[in-house]
């Protein structure tokens, strides 16, 4: 005779087997690739997909034409990652000449070991000006070869802007020749000369004297540099795209301005302010909802200055990687006019599910479950051994469609909801216990102990 324990096992085996993974997924997509051939194929995900499944994607499954799960690595394009930085190139200047009215020519000649500069640091003292410099290489001296214009500038007047660098490009010069336009400069003076005359019977006449000073345009001295980008790892590659504005609330008494954005659970990092507004540097963060309510994802500064032909701009916010409904950039405005928003732009990294297919065998992708659990494959280790020589084609999904085999799951023992249900009520029982000992401990008592 079968003992009843084996029998059991055999049944909960049998109906786990007969109620496959792909059951609790809410939607199932084609993968369309022209090439049928065997090869590792990349399937990127999109909108849809981010939209309906939870964080991490444990949600996902790739199946093949005969129903079996197929294993696959979510994995992400990556790029090189560098950081602009700037070397001495050690100089001394040759000469200074002054074109009177016109101009001022500084040469400077580079050190013997110094490495080929593509730049140069104007070091002046002044504030409140701005010129046009022309930039021109030599390799003896005498012939002159023109390399570039650029401006150097100060707004100290209107706002905290100072600009002296001039770029150019490396032709192999080792002597350079720098053209700073109208070497005098014309400042106008804070104070005024105000008198007044009146004539026999006639009204009193005031006239106000501005005085101009009229100041060269000193250069302590320019310093050439060298600009090298070090490589600082690698980073995922991500796609620019709008996202909706809900809502832009202006608070004058928190002195803010909240802008919320849905994020439609899109991998996101990188959030981008569209504004016609300028000439300001405003700090700002990112924020997420929570069951707490807004909490913050990052910070940093939001900037934009534009004067004359000088643009300078810094209106993305950078931050880890972050999957929600809806998103929020709060800026703080201080006393200042809050800005004009025309919209917000979002980065979102390039997921991919890869995985081997084989040759004539068509594939879907399935997605969307409040309780499936992460998967375990041997994918990342199988693709890595593969190395990036294997034949590769990247896919496309077809339209979403409802899966017909879709069963909402019960809750399993290890889901929150079903251990909290489980602790109210051995709370509840408890307590009943507690009660009921207590009622009897008191019939028991004669009334007397009472009075």
């Amino acid at each position: 005779m079968i003992p009843f324990r084996s029998i059991l096992a055999t049944l909960l085996v049998l109906a786990a087997t007969a109620a496959p993974a792909q059951t609790s997924l809410k939607y199932r997509r084609d993968v369309l690739r022209d090439d049928r051939s065997e090869a590792v194929t990349l399937v990127p995900l999109d909108a849809s997909v981010h939209a309906e499944t939870r964080d991490g994607y444990p949600d996902v499954r790739v199946l093949d034409d005969r129903g079996r799960e197929v294993p696959f690595a979510l994995r992400a394009p990556m790029k090189g990652k560098s950081v602009a930085e700037r070397l001495p190139a050690p100089s001394r200047v040759v000469s200074l000449k002054v074109i009177e009215g016109e101009a001022l020519e500084v040469v400077v000649e580079l050190e013997r070991d110094a490495p080929e500069p593509d730049g140069a640091t104007v070091y002046t003292p002044l504030a409140d000006f701005e010129r046009r410099v022309r930039v021109l290489g030599s390799p003896d001296g005498r012939d002159w070869t023109p390399l570039g214009e650029g401006r150097i500038l100060d707004y100290s007047r209107f706002m905290n802007v100072r600009d002296v660098d001039v770029a150019f490009p490396a032709r192999g010069f080792r002597t350079f020749k720098f053209v700073i336009k109208h070497e005098l400069d014309e400042l106008k003076s804070p104070y005024r000369q105000l008198s007044r005359s009146r004539e026999a019977g006639g009204p009193e006449r005031r006239s106000e004297v501005e005085s101009i000073l009229r100041r060269p345009f000193r250069i302590d001295r320019v310093a050439l540099f060298q600009t090298v980008h070090r490589f600082q790892g690698e980073e995922p590659t991500t796609t620019r795209s709008a996202l909706d504005v809900r809502k832009v609330e202006v608070d004058r008494r928190d002195r803010v301005t909240r802008i919320e954005v849905a994020a439609n659970r899109l991998p996101l990092a990188r959030l981008a302010l569209l504004t016609t507004s300028r000439n300001f540097h405003r700090s700002a963060r990112v924020q997420r909802p929570s069951d707490f309510g807004w909490v913050d994802v990052a910070s940093g500064a939001l900037s934009l200055y534009a004067l004359g032909d000088f643009h300078r701009e810094e209106l993305t916010l950078e931050f880890p990687e972050t999957r929600a409904d809806a998103l929020r950039i709060v800026i703080d405005d201080g006393d200042n006019p809050p800005l004009e928003v025309t919209g917000v732009e979002g980065d979102a990294v390039d997921r991919r599910a890869v995985f081997v297919a084989d040759a004539g065998r068509s594939y879907r992708l399935e997605y969307g479950s409040k309780t499936l659990d992460f998967p375990r494959y041997d994918a990342d280790a199988v693709l890595s051994a593969l190395g990036p020589d294997a034949p590769r084609v990247v896919a496309t999904l077809g339209p979403p469609v409802a899966n017909p085999d879709y069963k909402p799951s019960p809750r399993r023992w290890g889901d929150p909801g079903v251990w909290m249900f489980l602790a109210i009520v051995l709370m509840t029982a408890v307590l009943a216990w507690a009660v009921l000992q207590a009622v009897r401990k008191a019939e028991k008592r004669p009334m007397d102990e009472f009075e």
